[in-house]
């Protein structure tokens, strides 16, 4: 499946056929200076958390990280890739190339070109992140359908979750699609009328994946908006209370303060000055609060 055999590994063996290859990171070193490419202690070596291309004298090199599945339970991935006028190189751990293998299965594959290689590498990488959005777009969905609630519950970590994921495959998305400009003003090598063709859609399929990044991530930001809205409204609500229960209340508390007064009032001589007030104190409390409960305040 276009890894190395131990016949291909002999030092009498000069090169490898024109194709598509991959190879453990282990067999790196032989496999370049097999290729006349330099080894790894003669490039700079990839960030591990990083995508990005150069461009060298014969050979690009990409380097392209894949963030990690919380969803699929896969973890994040590295690939490395060496792309020559014939060849296509691509270095991973056998984890990840379990996931990729399957791409260049038959032998007819195996030998396309490499440029084809890189493309169908990115459609799917592409495509693994598919179902991803697809389900952090339901949870957004579920989230809103919580937001229309009266009182809905706490959902602020579930909201900054989805946040970093979106920005995590906002970068991986616009990491790719810089690989594809670079490879595209690579002068080394030109694009014929079918790879340019090939090149195009996958720069559309690219950039509408991204689009529908940002498109969750502003669908994350009205749904956090509506979570707000509906806390602001029960806040509202609350003061709303304390103001009526304060409004019907005050009456009573200048009644209060005016008998508390040490002063001598004629009204206090009589025995029944204390009913009256208790009297008029319980009817303007029960003529108030069922107005306030008639406008709706309560």
């Amino acid at each position: 499946m276009g890894v190395l055999s131990e016949q291909e590994k002999q030092k009498n063996e000069a090169a490898f056929a024109p194709g598509i290859y991959l190879i453990d990171p282990k067999d790196r070193n032989d496999v370049l200076s097999r290729l006349g490419i330099p080894t790894i202690s003669d490039y700079p070596s990839a960030e591990r958390e990083a995508t990005h291309i150069e461009h060298h004298a014969f050979y690009d090199y990409l380097a392209i990280y894949t963030p990690a599945s919380r969803r699929r339970e896969l973890p994040a991935s590295f690939v490395e890739c060496f792309r020559t006028e014939e060849h296509l190189i691509l270095l991973a751990d056998n984890r990840v190339i379990d996931r990729i293998e399957p791409l260049f299965s038959t032998a007819e594959a195996r030998q396309k070109d490499p440029l084809w290689g890189l493309f169908r590498l990115f459609d799917h990488l592409m495509e693994e992140k598919r179902p991803d959005l697809e389900a952090i777009e339901d949870e957004i969905e579920g989230l809103e359908e919580l937001a229309a609630n009266k009182r809905p519950p706490d959902q602020s970590q579930v909201i900054i979750r989805l946040r970093k994921e979106l920005l995590s495959l906002k970068r991986y998305f616009e990491s790719l699609d810089d690989i594809l400009d670079s490879l595209d003003l690579n002068d080394a090598y030109s694009l014929s009328d079918h790879d340019r063709r090939v090149f195009l859609a996958h720069k559309n399929k690219m950039n509408r994946m991204a689009s529908d990044v940002r498109d969750l991530r502003e669908y994350l930001t009205q749904v956090r908006e509506a979570f707000q809205n509906q806390l602001d409204i029960s806040l509202n609500e609350t003061m709303r209370v304390f103001t009526v229960i304060t409004a019907v209340f005050l009456p009573l508390t200048l009644i209060v303060g005016w008998y508390g007064m040490n002063l001598r009032m004629p009204e206090l001589a009589s025995p029944v000055t204390y009913p009256i007030i208790i009297g008029v104190s319980l009817v303007f409390l029960l003529v108030s609060l069922v107005y306030s409960k008639y406008k709706g305040w309560l």
